[in-house]
């Protein structure tokens, strides 16, 4: 079992290191991009989850190995719930874009904030991160995956297009 992290640090915990109760990743998922900040997501992060002013809470939020469902926790080995799929991601924000984030620069740098909006009428989702380091780390994984799922969304429409314009074209002749 790997030795137990301090979700604080700065440094990225090693190839071989785990957080207690996770193993280590060895990839993002079968067919998903490969980047250092998706692997890194999926060892987990000590986050503000931030809702008003009055509301913040630190959350341990984790890629999973499916590399398509973000979870959250209280603390590090807690019992995760699912938090949000990739899929329901429109987009990620930087924390100068959230009205809530601004109005807490006093509080956090706003570089070190994110927003994450989703699809249809569900709510953003506001993050702190402890430093600007694991703040970009997450935005730019978080992004890399949205992207990834919305071109393969178009490519499977486009061969379900095909197949179908195929099938009319046999059935004319």
């Amino acid at each position: 079992m790997g030795r137990i992290l301090n979700p604080y640090s700065r440094a990225p915990p090693g190839p071989s290191t785990s957080l207690v109760g996770y193993p280590a990743p060895a990839s993002p998922g079968p067919g998903l991009p490969i980047s250092q900040d998706v692997l890194l997501m999926q060892k987990g992060t000590m986050m503000r989850k931030v809702r008003s002013k009055n509301w913040k809470k630190l959350r341990y939020f984790r890629l999973q190995e499916d590399g398509m469902t973000i979870s959250h926790a209280r603390q590090v080995g807690a019992r995760a719930k699912a938090s949000f799929s990739i899929s329901d991601v429109e987009t990620v924000r930087n924390g100068h874009e959230s009205e809530l984030l601004r109005s807490l620069a006093e509080e956090f740098p706003l570089e070190q904030g994110f927003t994450i909006v989703f699809h249809g009428r569900r709510s953003n989702l506001d993050l702190v991160a402890n430093n600007v380091e694991e703040a970009q780390i997450w935005m730019k994984g978080l992004q890399l995956l949205v992207d990834f799922v919305t071109n393969m969304d178009q490519q499977e429409r486009l061969d379900q297009y095909r197949a179908g314009w195929s099938q009319n074209g046999d059935q004319s002749h």
